[in-house]
């Protein structure tokens, strides 16, 4: 885009929030001023008109190259008809006649959806714009003044700049970063850094925000979070008829109050702007979308009972209910969603690579091993072990050789940072990573059926190991490293036999 300027043939930011024109025609557009003389314009395209309310409506406009009257936006007659009027009671009190629409339907909505009240969050659903809003609970009860961070943005390395700007601009864009006004919003309560993260295995480059500061003022209950591991083994007892769907920019898709948008304001291209989405980062987050997609799946039994969601991944045993039924199903409630994926066809499920083979499903580690640095510290150490093992369910010989590095690197370093500089710790990591590249344990059968299960357990010196077989494949086992003691091995071999059972039980 070359142009500066949306007009639409008279409204200013402070009123509404108008996405940039990502896509224009160049045309020949004549525009006559009061005044009689002709404006130069570009062409015409589509905006998003957003008002403080969160309503949006599609609007045609004219794109000229310089701000007309100094203004970035002017809003029209057929934008005044498609907000169905306007009502001016002062210079700050502007409201149009498609908000006062909304607010009588989310009365209606709040009879048939009720709001999500947690200790933590309350968040609420309009129906009228297929909406959920959350508002959180301040730690006491009480508002901090204003957050102390005042750094605005870590540092990018610069062959991921482009791309993560892309990403930022396509933010403001879809109305997620709004520019901030002081005169709506009020004075600026905190501003939180940006970052950018590359997803190795999707080779993407993602904005994050640093929510630390304001984490520290907001209340948390765990009680309820959700495990993987236990995830996993559910999902893999629901069968081989399953898909996966995934939503789509999944935390934001849920708006965040607007009383609260001064609190996460960022600073981008020299430009203040208040997000008005829900973060990655914020410590809230994986559980207000665990409880908006409880509540959403759970207004149809059907699908209900079909589905089970993790986070943003959602499993559909379609045996019972399709895959496009359910995406159906969460976009009337305001829920998008990436095309489903049938996990016998191949799907990264939670981490894992699954796929049809057979008449069965099998899985395989999805995550790249990559290199070993020059450079060791007790935290890069551990970072590596946990991707060689993480929520995989079946490691074999690789459980013990991670526990027991990852022992030893405890035992040579004082603390998380400090370098490794036993030469036969480097050693050994060198050599674990070689096996795992030539012949990975990690991989087996995915889907688990049947109503008996066999389990091995065994002890050495070094570590009490159980293994899980059903139906003739090892569908999970573990390990766990012996201390420093010397109790008899018939006591060992009963505490890797305990350890064993409580695996099955899980």
């Amino acid at each position: 885009m070359d142009c500066e300027t949306l007009v639409d043939t008279g409204c200013t930011r402070c009123i509404a929030h108008v996405s940039l024109c990502s896509q224009w025609t160049r045309e020949n557009v004549s525009v006559r001023t009061v005044s009689g003389e002709f404006y130069e314009c570009m062409g015409t395209g589509v905006v998003q008109v957003q008002l403080p309310s969160g309503v949006s409506v599609s609007l045609n406009v004219i794109v000229v190259p310089s701000k007309p009257l100094n203004l970035d936006f002017i809003l029209g007659m057929n934008g005044i008809t498609a907000l169905h009027g306007v009502r001016v009671c002062s210079p700050r009190d502007v409201r149009f006649g498609i908000e006062e629409v909304g607010l009588h339907a989310s009365a209606v909505a709040s009879s048939t959806m009720p709001e999500i009240d947690e200790r933590d969050f309350r968040v609420i659903y309009d129906s009228y714009t297929k909406q959920w809003t959350v508002s959180w609970n301040w730690c006491d009860g009480k508002k901090p003044p204003t957050l102390f961070n005042t750094v605005a943005e870590y540092n990018v390395p610069e062959e991921v700049r482009e791309e993560y700007e892309n990403e930022l601009t396509q933010w403001i864009m879809d109305g997620w970063l709004v520019p901030y006004n002081e005169d709506m919003h009020g004075p600026v309560r905190g501003t939180i850094p940006l970052m950018a993260v590359v997803q190795q295995n999707k080779q993407k480059v993602r904005p994050v925000l640093d929510f630390r500061e304001l984490n520290s003022h907001l209340d948390l209950h765990t009680a309820e979070a959700d495990v993987c591991s236990e995830k996993i083994r559910e999902w893999r007892q629901r069968g081989q008829q399953v898909s996966l769907i995934d939503l789509r920019k999944a935390y934001l898709q849920i708006h965040v109050h607007s009383s609260l948008w001064k609190y996460q304001t960022v600073v981008f291209h020299g430009r203040r702007y208040c997000l008005t989405r829900l973060g990655f980062g914020l410590n809230i987050a994986p559980l207000v979308l665990k409880k908006v997609l409880s509540r959403v799946l759970s207004c149809d039994e059907k699908v209900n009972s079909a589905t089970s969601p993790y986070l943003d991944d959602i499993l559909v045993d379609e045996s019972k209910v399709t895959a496009a039924e359910v995406e159906s199903h969460l976009r009337r409630f305001g829920l998008l969603c990436k095309p489903p994926e049938s996990v016998q066809a191949g799907a990264r499920v939670l981490g894992i690579r699954v796929w049809g083979e057979r008449n069965r499903l099998v899985w395989r580690r999805d995550n790249e091993i990559g290199e070993l640095p020059k450079e060791l510290t007790r935290r890069i150490v551990f970072s590596i072990c946990g991707r060689l093992t993480s929520h995989l369910p079946v490691c074999g010989w690789l459980r013990v050789a991670g526990s027991y590095i990852k022992r030893r690197t405890n035992a040579a370093t004082a603390s998380w940072d400090d370098k490794v500089t036993d030469l036969k710790l480097y050693s050994m990591l060198t050599e674990t990573l070689e096996l795992v590249k030539m012949s990975d344990p990690a991989r087996g059968r995915w889907d688990v059926a049947g109503e008996e299960a066999t389990l091995w357990v065994d002890a050495s010196s070094i570590a009490y190991g159980a293994v899980i077989e059903v139906d003739g494949g090892v569908i999970e086992d573990a390990c766990w490293l012996r201390r420093n003691e010397c109790s008899h091995i018939n006591l060992a071999e009963l505490d890797a036999a305990i350890k064993g059972l409580n695996l099955v039980i899980s």
